[in-house]
């Protein structure tokens, strides 16, 4: 099978290496860039600060003293712990999971360190719990310039790890019979209309 993950070798080389392992040809064509938005807040001044991406994680101040500590799913909590910050509460891949398995959030300050576009489903769930919500827009994605075409129209399945990506994709207006798989909920909310596979083969 022909696969194509749309972000940067460097952070798609685990799992390119698992499914060339398992005979697939992997391709991988990042369709979107990072850049910095905005100063991170001292975290030591909140109750928690809940992550939504790893790139808000990329982002966590070093050395800083850290409240408790949530992440929207695996990959943000595996982030996090590589830049040597404990995560309590790990959710099962959207704001709303994350927002209920934090639990009680009455009167709290919670930090939510995010991209200038993230979903509002995070913040509005915990305010809706009347936590006293801050969010801090940290960093933003924007779409390359000059993406190759050819490997999505050569394509069996193509990997979206953000939202962005999928809006980057669609602007691309590429013809493929390829199927798509997305990570986590806020990104397969994105991939609204374009047919989807449950699991990586």
């Amino acid at each position: 099978m022909r696969i194509v993950l749309t972000r940067e070798p460097e952070r798609g080389d685990a799992l390119a290496e698992e499914l060339r392992a398992k005979g697939h040809e992997v391709s991988c064509v990042p369709l979107t860039a990072v850049e910095d938005a905005g100063p991170f807040p001292d975290p030591a001044g909140f109750d928690g600060v809940l992550f939504t991406s790893a790139n808000a994680a990329a982002r966590a101040p070093a050395n800083a003293r850290w409240p408790r500590v949530g992440a929207v799913g695996e990959a943000t909590a595996r982030a996090l712990a590589a830049r040597g910050i404990r995560v309590d509460v790990v959710g099962a891949g959207g704001g709303k999971e994350l927002a209920g398995a934090w639990g009680p959030a009455k009167g709290q300050r919670l930090l939510l360190p995010q991209a200038v576009d993230a979903h509002p489903d995070l913040a509005e769930a915990l305010r809706a719990a009347a936590a006293r919500v801050t969010v801090a827009t940290v960093y933003r994605t924007v779409p390359l310039k000059g993406v190759d075409r050819a490997p999505f129209e050569r394509a069996d399945l193509v990997c979206f790890f953000a939202p962005s990506q999928v809006r980057a994709f669609r602007g691309l207006s590429v013809k493929t019979s390829a199927r798509f798989w997305g990570q986590g909920a806020t990104t397969r909310a994105a991939m609204e209309g374009l047919p989807e596979v449950a699991n990586l083969p």
